[in-house]
Parts: C-alpha cells; structure tokens; sequence
C-alpha cells in the first residue's frame, strides 16, 4: 500500500513462500476481541493466512481479503463487522477472513487460496450468493483465487460471486473472468467536504470501471467529514472500509480494520452487489 507498485498492470514474479518461512497468522485470532462477545476459538484455519467461521445461520457466503500487511485478525474483524451491520441482513453466514499480502504486489503468491476453494466448494450449497470484497493489494490475492476458479472452468461459482475491489488494483483479473462474475464493482471514496478529497487509488478505480464497462463499474463512496485531511489520499483509502480513519494524513490498517465504535463500517457500495429482492 505504501508503493505505487500495487497499481501495476504487470504480475510480479516471486519466488512461492512456504509455511515455514512465514507466518500464518492464525494465532492472532486468539487475541481478537470486537467488544461483541466474538469466540476467536470459533475461527478454523483453512489455509495459509486464511481462516473460516459460520457466525450465522445463513447461508451466504463472504470473503473478506484485507490489503498489504494486514494481520488475519484485523481482516476477521472487518468481515464480521460486515455481517453484523449489513451482509446478515442477506442471510450471510459463511465467513473466509484472509490476511493482507506479505508484499504489495503479492509476488509471493503465499495466501492458501487453493484450500480457501476447496473448502468453498465442499460447503455443498450451489445456490448461495458469494460476495467477496478485498482491499486495496488484497485485490491481486482474490483475483488469484478468480482465476482458479476460470482455470477449472468453474463458471457455476463465479457466476454466483459478486466481487468489491476497495480502491485497489487490476492486475490479474481478466476480461473473461469477469464476464463470469455476477456482479463487479470498482469502489472509490469521496470526502466532498475536503479541497482535495478522493481516495489513493480512486484514478484506478474509475480506469478498471471504464476497461471493464461490459462487465461492472466504478462505485464512489461519498462520505462527508470523515477527518481525513485535504490531500491525505492514503487517509481517505481506508475510508471504503470505515467513515471515519484514525489517522488523518495515512492508513492505519490496526485500528481502521478493528475499531467501528463511533466510527461505522463503510457497506454503501455492498447495495449495488446485493440482488434485488
């Protein structure tokens, strides 16, 4: 998120890390605490840096991917946040928290996206609605997963995902996958009371909006005061996850992913994914 490596059109070539070289990040869970009588004991570990939890009966599905160097507990936080405040209502049950990538560009291609599918795949519903939303570099980690999906000519499943990309980029992601999806929308954030008000990566947004008009859109968010200051785009990126950053000149991906008290969980863009009743 720092560099503006993470807006490249080209995938970064890395050498594959293995669970020994890294962290999983599954026992950050232990220690989440939402001040909503979450159980982190509920969370399961799937794969690398992925963990799952059924926190209600519906039975929808989310996968919420968070962006560069965010821990799996703070992606965990923002999903459930999500459920209770808007994916619930949908009958949302399912829950894949996945952490950030361990570069920007996610040349490591470390996150255990294969498990994440198989484990998907073996929830047994194939009428269920799947929304995934990813954030800024957490983007080029769903597309790794979008592209499984087409590689095994799995359009059954990518006709039910209804896909957010928060201010992120595009590399990745394809024409044809796209076409398969159900619904794509490209989200950006406005602060319309700042002189300069648009979110870091808003530019790319409204570029893969317009490269992918067939297909989906460009979403802006508008939020008004949301603290941020005039300028501050790395501020405002955080603002499609919260109204309210804590810091108002940069990301604070600890406490903008965590802390919704006085500070409400950003779902506008989450109407135009949802299907009509």
């Amino acid at each position: 998120m720092r560099v503006a490596s993470i807006l490249s059109a080209l995938m970064l070539v890395g050498c594959a890390a293995t669970e020994d070289d890294l962290d999983d990040g599954f026992e950050e869970l232990e220690g989440l605490d939402t001040g909503k009588g979450d159980d982190p004991a509920a969370w399961t570990s799937v794969g690398f840096g992925v963990a799952y939890q059924q926190v209600t009966a519906g039975p929808g599905v989310l996968i919420a991917y968070g962006g560069y160097s965010a821990k799996l507990s703070y992606s965990a936080a923002w999903a459930t946040e999500l459920v209770d405040a808007k994916l619930g209502g949908v009958d949302v049950g399912h829950v894949y928290a996945v952490k950030g990538p361990q570069d920007a560009g996610y040349g490591a291609r470390e996150i255990g996206n294969s498990k994440l599918r198989a484990h998907l795949l073996a929830l047994g519903d194939s009428d269920v609605p799947i929304y995934i939303v990813a954030h800024s570099s957490g983007s080029f980690v769903a597309h790794e997963l979008l592209g499984q999906l087409h590689r095994a000519g799995d359009d059954a499943t990518l006709s039910r995902i209804a896909y957010a990309n928060l201010d992120g980029g595009g590399s990745g992601l394809t024409q044809s996958i796209a076409e398969s999806l159900g619904a794509l929308a490209f989200v950006y954030a406005q602060d319309p009371t700042l002189g300069s008000g648009l979110s870091q990566n808003s530019g790319s947004a409204i570029a893969l909006g317009a490269a992918y008009a067939m297909h989906g859109s460009a979403h802006k968010v508008v939020v008004p005061n949301t603290g941020c200051a005039s300028g501050a785009g790395w501020c405002l990126h955080d603002v499609v996850i919260t109204h309210r950053p804590h810091n108002r000149f940069s990301y604070d991906l600890a406490r903008d992913y965590t802390d919704f008290v006085n500070r409400p969980v950003t779902t506008e863009y989450l109407d135009a994914l949802i299907p009509s009743p």
